[in-house]
């Protein structure tokens, strides 16, 4: 049959091959350097999103995206995988939708590379639209592949999931490293020395671990998170300073062990006060400031200028 010459998908699944094994490269390297970051907490979709974020389900979509990447460019099974591509990317459109919506700052799709979902979920939107007009007749034959195509495309497969999933498996986990860095202490509990200096530009990864209370007032807009004991007069010092040289307003975490919802009466300069969870034991230099715009740590350590 004479094939048409013009631009479709015999050329346009290169691209969308392209896109997974970045994608899937991408996340194997998050996966094989650090753990994962939480997932935002307190939205409808959390639990699914905390799936999502699972490292073995993330590990299959690792596996399956080369997979699929390699068959494409194979052109094996072409009219069926346009169908599938057009079904996964649009699944991929909704997932980024649904971080968006969620309050994450990014999808995650290309592992560590911070991507807004907003901008995934518009690309993914134009992959789709240019699938729709690149189309494939659908052929409801499923004729068996040429055979050095297929042997190829497992080979690759084999060599490059293989060691992608070796890498991946590598990593020693350490649930507390974006904290900073974790001992067991001489009472036998776990104890993490926090390095707030590592966090700048992330989400602030004590979220998962301030009382619920505060943490809903705390990541919308902006804050002045001071980190610090009530019984502490270097802390006192500071949020008075703060006070004076700042309009955005001061929140202080405690991380007294005896800490109780006593701690939410409101003193002067404070309008909110929470404190961390008990486990694990927490060491840091204090005061410590931390500046937070929408749940992200936009500085560390320094008294803002009049703002």
């Amino acid at each position: 049959m004479h094939e048409n010459k013009r631009f479709g998908f015999a050329q346009f699944r290169f691209v969308v091959a392209a896109i997974l094994l970045l994608a899937a490269g991408l996340k194997a390297h998050q996966l094989s350097a650090a753990p994962l970051p939480p997932v935002v907490q307190g939205s409808v979709f959390t639990p699914m999103l905390e799936l999502l974020n699972d490292r073995y389900f993330l590990m299959v979509v690792v596996v399956g995206e080369i997979l699929f990447a390699l068959v494409l460019i194979a052109g094996i099974w072409r009219q069926w995988m346009w169908l599938l591509s057009l079904l996964g990317f649009t699944a991929f459109m909704l997932v980024s939708l649904i971080k968006g919506l969620s309050g994450e700052s990014s999808c995650h799709c290309f592992g560590a590379v911070t991507t807004s979902p907003w901008i995934t979920t518009f690309l993914d939107l134009a992959i789709v639209i240019l699938l729709a007009i690149f189309r494939e007749r659908i052929g409801w034959k499923f004729a068996f592949p040429d055979r050095k195509k297929l042997v190829t495309v497992l080979i690759a497969w084999i060599v490059l999931a293989g060691t992608a999933l070796f890498a991946m498996l590598s990593l020693k986990q350490e649930p507390h490293a974006t904290l900073g860095t974790e001992f067991i202490g001489v009472d036998g509990k776990s104890t993490i020395m926090l390095e707030p200096e590592r966090w700048v530009d992330q989400r602030f990864p004590l979220w998962d671990y301030v009382d619920d209370k505060s943490r809903s007032l705390l990541e919308k807009g902006e804050w002045n998170i001071v980190i610090g004991r009530k019984q502490c007069d270097e802390c006192k010092q500071l949020i008075e300073k703060l006070g004076t040289h700042s309009t955005i307003p001061v929140a202080l975490i405690e991380v007294d062990d005896d800490a109780t919802d006593t701690v939410y009466s409101e003193p002067e300069n404070v309008p909110v006060k929470g404190w961390l969870t008990f486990e694990p034991h927490w060491l840091i230099l204090m005061p410590c400031l931390i500046k937070c715009r929408d749940g992200v740590c936009v500085s560390v350590g320094d008294i803002p200028a009049q703002e």
